[in-house]
């Protein structure tokens, strides 16, 4: 519980020390006091069978769905930034149309391994870590906590502003085709906190 105290009251630093990327609504918020962090993991599941170049791991079309993404197209909302330190990636191959039903974990497949994940807001990196070093272990004894891997240190997502999740693929690399009848998915879990606005 201490911990969690802790790195809930360094976020909450970082937050301010970022906060001339948010929106002027959500830094007027930070500035008087009127926004606390709450836990949060943004996530996506996304179909990237045939996915090679640089593939969008969100875009325009991205829907929130309950158990597939906590996103609606390439922005967080208002007044909502988010800041993580924690990710975490999963393979499945699964049916069609089934990014919620199907059980992620590690893969062989060179080409995914090979790729970086990378997050761009604005011009700016917000991340850029190869595939191979966030794709969790598998193993059904194992603890959440271990499934993620732990960076260096916060990183941040500012509100109502478009941004790029991509996987980059070596060039002329793509994923393979899957077994018959299937398709490849990803998972993507950022772990960290989100701004609330005290009511």
């Amino acid at each position: 519980m201490q911990n969690n105290l802790s790195l809930i009251l360094m976020a909450w630093n970082f937050l301010k020390n970022a906060s001339v990327g948010f929106s002027t609504d959500l830094q007027g918020l930070i500035n008087s006091g009127n926004v606390r962090l709450n836990d949060h993991t943004i996530f996506v599941r996304k179909n990237i069978t045939g996915a090679s170049s640089n593939f969008d791991v969100i875009d325009a079309t991205t829907e929130k769905i309950d158990g597939v993404s906590s996103i609606k197209g390439t922005r967080l909302t208002k007044n909502q930034a988010v800041v993580f330190s924690q990710i975490s990636l999963g393979y499945a191959e699964g049916d069609a149309n089934q990014e919620g039903n199907v059980p992620y974990g590690n893969t062989r497949i060179a080409a995914l391994r090979n790729a970086l994940f990378v997050i761009t807001q604005n011009g700016r990196e917000v991340l850029s870590v190869p595939v191979a070093d966030l794709l969790r272990p598998s193993g059904a004894s194992m603890n959440a906590s271990d499934k993620y891997y732990e960076l260096g240190g916060f990183s941040f997502i500012v509100d109502d502003e478009d941004m790029e999740w991509q996987l980059k693929f070596p060039a002329g690399v793509s994923m393979p085709a899957p077994s018959t009848d299937k398709e490849h998915y990803l998972e993507v879990f950022l772990k960290g906190f989100k701004t609330i606005k005290n009511i």
